[in-house]
């Protein structure tokens, strides 16, 4: 096969796919414009840097954490009938939710052939894991005393369910938003994507799950490793495609 041939068929197999109404890819964004993973990257660190040394430091804002996880409980106590199921569904949905999804997700991508995005739907969220584990077991701050229904034992700073729902309801916002033919279809993906990541956040604050600066701290390194993450993955896979074009 000649070069012309190769680039042909690269074309056409690109034009299909984009041609394609019921393919859920990646527009390519970040590796066109690598800048705005950068700064997704810059801004989370940062802010998730000053979380830290707030923490560090037993800053001001600490007093937002204790004062939330002393009045926010006893709300939920009192109208447990209506609460609890609502708060239980953000624990479930940031941690459980996540991987029901994550696995049909994988099976599409698996079956459509989509290895960049299986990258970074796998990349990102065994990335979550990892850094979750690592950070929070590393920096050893403890939960609220008071946490109600579902009591978690391990070190919460910084919110695991908060940094797993950024980097995965954000990357579904960045694949479905491009499928979006009108101003208001971009717009509901979005905000719905940010209001379940708000839900999540909330419910681990209202059961006293976590202090409020261990779930803010948990969306800005979700920030961060989204950003770089699959802004990584999507300049791989260009020049792996390009190279594969120049080798033929």
């Amino acid at each position: 096969m000649t070069t012309h041939e190769v680039l042909a068929t690269h074309i056409r197999d690109q034009h299909l796919r984009k041609n394609d109404s019921t393919g859920l890819y990646s527009s390519g964004l970040l590796a066109r414009v690598p800048l705005i993973g950068l700064l997704m990257f810059l801004f989370g660190g940062l802010v998730f840097g000053a979380l830290y040394y707030n923490l560090h430091a037993q800053g001001p804002i600490l007093q937002w954490d204790k004062s939330l996880a002393i009045s926010l409980p006893p709300i939920g106590l009192q109208n447990p009938a209506i609460l609890r199921p609502i708060m239980d569904a953000g624990y479930y949905l940031g941690a459980w939710g996540v991987i029901l999804l994550g696995i049909i997700f994988a099976i599409y991508f698996i079956a459509k052939r989509y290895w960049q995005e299986l990258a970074m739907l796998v990349i990102g969220n065994i990335g979550t894991s990892l850094l979750f584990w690592s950070l929070s077991n590393l920096i050893g701050r403890l939960r609220p005393p008071n946490q109600i229904w579902i009591i978690l034992k391990i070190p919460g700073f910084p919110s695991g369910h908060a940094l797993s729902v950024v980097t995965f309801f954000g990357l579904l916002a960045y694949l479905l938003v491009p499928k979006m033919h009108s101003a208001f279809g971009k717009g509901f993906v979005v905000v719905s994507a940010i209001l379940i990541m708000l839900f999540v956040g909330f419910t681990r604050v209202f059961t006293a799950a976590h202090y409020l600066t261990d779930v803010l701290s948990g969306y800005a390194l979700g920030i961060a490793w989204s950003g770089a993450a699959y802004t990584l993955i999507e300049i791989y896979f260009q020049k792996r495609r390009s190279q594969n074009v120049k080798k033929e």
